[in-house]
């Protein structure tokens, strides 16, 4: 037990240690954080490209994506990101890299105005860049998206607007499986400070996946040029029928004064038509276009020895419905144990198609010897841009099964059927002999109740002391929190300072009742308190919302507040009870305001 007691101590304040290094001072082992902007040449022709690169290094947790400003004369055609981590003598170093593939689309100077890069809720500008464009033999075209097409046409709602969204698909009218393209696109002839977040729709009726990688392009609408990103979804409809796609949402973050703007898409409306008649008498809901190959794996067997046959579907379409190709397999096989299905999917979306392949095992294990054929497999399949039923096929597959290897010879048996045993030694040696009793007076350690209490507690300290560390972070950081937490101790201190004051003072009370619940209303809120009025007071507490009876006593309080300041006679009429009023009024919020913000 006494060897005990000091691990206890030590693992207590391991943990303690542990939780607390986040926090302590770390300026010596930290790297400043650098942004930084560079292209690898200042001047190029219309048949060239100029990458552009942006690095953020030092010593951070995340970086955002960077936000290019609307490019004048060049435009993005294609992304890429990568990371490094280093640490040299105690100083972490982290790097990340942002390269972007420019494309001049017109001659003359153009400037690449400063970018913005979100570093650990720090925003950071890199410094403009200046990009000399001559003309050359082959020219970039404008209003060109990153994939080659052609830019969609401009919706009419845009001319004139800051930022403006839109949704489209490109099929209006598919069939049941049919892919369709859902795009959702983004102008802004605007820069944002932030990376605004998007929201899907539900996509009812349709399984949906993501199509990388997003386009982004320059469109020109009356003169003024928008920076154009579309993100993509391929949806697959599941039932005939009309149906619609609700808006999706993208919403920009506001400022410490603004508010958040959300804009939503317009709903889009789809006509889903069934497959047609005349589908052959195994079609399993098949749409898209596919082929199918299949081999044996080894291509040689013995009896009662396994073989695996791999079966691949591979093309463009909803690869998570195929059906089993393998199904039935068991019936056209009676001299072969046949094992349930292994399937393997693997899909690899592009920018305009989703395709990959879907990978069906079957273990097949022979029962008699001879050469063997195993059937070839069919799918049959709806090809909607044929508008036809098709079917793919593997040929059948020949496999020699040879005999199983002979039983090794058994042992001679003794009489009576026995097999004889010899035996050479005993198998139990005692090294020494056995004590009269094997068991202790002493309790064990492990029946003893205060020794699993001792293990109890170091996670129960280091849980404490993180609880208090993240609480203190919090604190420090989130500004709003701070002053909710704080409010309703500020408040009973000034309502402490109006008790003290009222006998001498009862002008400095009254003022004291009032800024003790105005102030406390604005911690709360996270208001300026100077610009909260009765009326403004009153369609907070209505809104949250608060009883009724407790915003007309809050009311009632801040009347009889203002009326011992300003009415003549008034003052130091009843302020102590205006005083233990206003303490009661003060609980009954915090309690009411905390209760409701836990709820939502």
């Amino acid at each position: 037990m006494g060897r005990l007691i000091p691990r206890f101590f030590v693992l207590v304040t391991l943990g303690a240690l542990w939780v607390c290094l986040p926090s302590l001072p770390l300026s010596f082992a930290q790297a400043p954080v650098e942004v930084t902007a560079e292209v690898d040449r200042s001047a190029v022709s219309t048949g060239d490209l100029v990458v552009l690169t942006v690095t953020v290094a030092g010593d951070f947790q995340q970086v955002d994506e960077p936000q290019l400003p609307l490019l004048s004369g060049l435009q993005v055609q294609s992304t890429a990101r990568s990371s490094q981590f280093s640490m040299v003598n105690g100083v972490v170093t982290s790097r990340q890299t942002f390269t972007y593939r420019l494309a001049p689309t017109a001659p003359g100077s153009h400037t690449i105005d400063p970018i913005t890069v979100k570093v650990d809720g720090v925003t950071y500008l890199t410094d403009p860049l200046a990009v000399e464009v001559t003309p050359g033999t082959a020219p970039a075209p404008t209003s060109m998206p990153s994939g080659g097409e052609p830019a969609e046409p401009a919706p009419e709602q845009l001319a004139g607007q800051d930022l403006f969204v839109e949704a489209a698909v490109d099929i209006p009218e598919p069939f049941v499986g049919q892919q369709i393209i859902y795009s959702f696109r983004f102008y802004q002839a605007v820069n944002l400070l932030e990376q605004p977040r998007l929201g899907w729709p539900a996509f009812s009726g349709f399984w949906s996946e993501s199509l990388s990688p997003n386009k982004v392009y320059e469109q020109t609408v009356d003169g003024r040029a928008y920076r154009v990103t579309e993100v993509r979804q391929a949806l697959f409809p599941t039932a005939a029928g009309a149906t619609t796609i609700g808006p999706a949402t993208l919403t920009i973050p506001g400022g410490f004064f603004q508010e958040d703007v959300v804009l939503e898409t317009n709903p889009v409306s789809v006509e889903v038509h069934p497959l047609p008649e005349g589908a052959p008498d195994d079609f399993g809901g098949a749409v898209g276009q596919f082929e199918m190959t299949s081999w044996l794996e080894p291509e040689q067997a013995r009896v009662n020895e396994p073989l695996t046959l791999f079966v691949r579907v591979s093309g463009s379409g909803n690869l998570a419905t195929l059906p089993d190709p393998t199904q039935g397999l068991e019936t056209r096989l009676p001299d072969w144990r046949v094992y349930d299905a292994q399937t393997t999917t693997e899909v690899a979306p592009t920018d305009a198609v989703v395709q990959g392949s879907k990978t069906v095992e079957r273990l097949l294990v022979p029962r008699a010897p001879g050469e063997s054929e195993l059937p070839g497999l069919s799918l049959a399949f709806f090809d909607p841009e044929q508008g036809q039923y098709r079917r793919t096929a593997t040929d059948p597959l020949s496999v020699n099964v040879g005999p199983s290897d002979e039983a090794v010879a058994s042992p001679p048996l003794g009489p009576g059927g026995k097999l004889d045993v010899d035996i050479i030694a005993s198998d139990i040696r005692h090294i020494k002999p056995a004590p009269p009793a094997l068991r202790s007076d002493a309790t064990p350690p492990l029946d003893s109740a205060a020794y699993w209490l001792m293990w109890l507690l170091p996670p129960l300290a280091v849980g404490g002391v993180w609880a208090w560390e993240r609480r203190r972070r919090r604190l420090s950081s989130d500004a709003a929190y701070a002053r909710s937490r704080r409010a309703l101790g500020a408040a009973r201190g000034r309502l402490d300072k109006a008790r003290k004051a009222a006998p001498a003072d009862p002008d400095a009370a009254y003022a004291a009742v009032a800024e003790a619940i105005t102030y406390y209303l604005g911690d709360k809120f996270n208001l300026p308190a100077a610009g909260l009025t009765r009326d403004t007071v009153r369609q907070l507490l209505t809104d949250f919302p608060v009883p009724d009876e407790l915003t007309s006593r809050t009311l009632a309080c801040l009347d009889r507040a203002d009326s011992g300041r300003f009415a003549p006679g008034a003052a130091g009429t009843g302020i102590e009870g205006l005083i233990q009023e206003a303490e009661d009024v003060v609980g009954a919020l915090e309690a009411a305001l905390d209760a409701g913000e836990a709820g939502r």
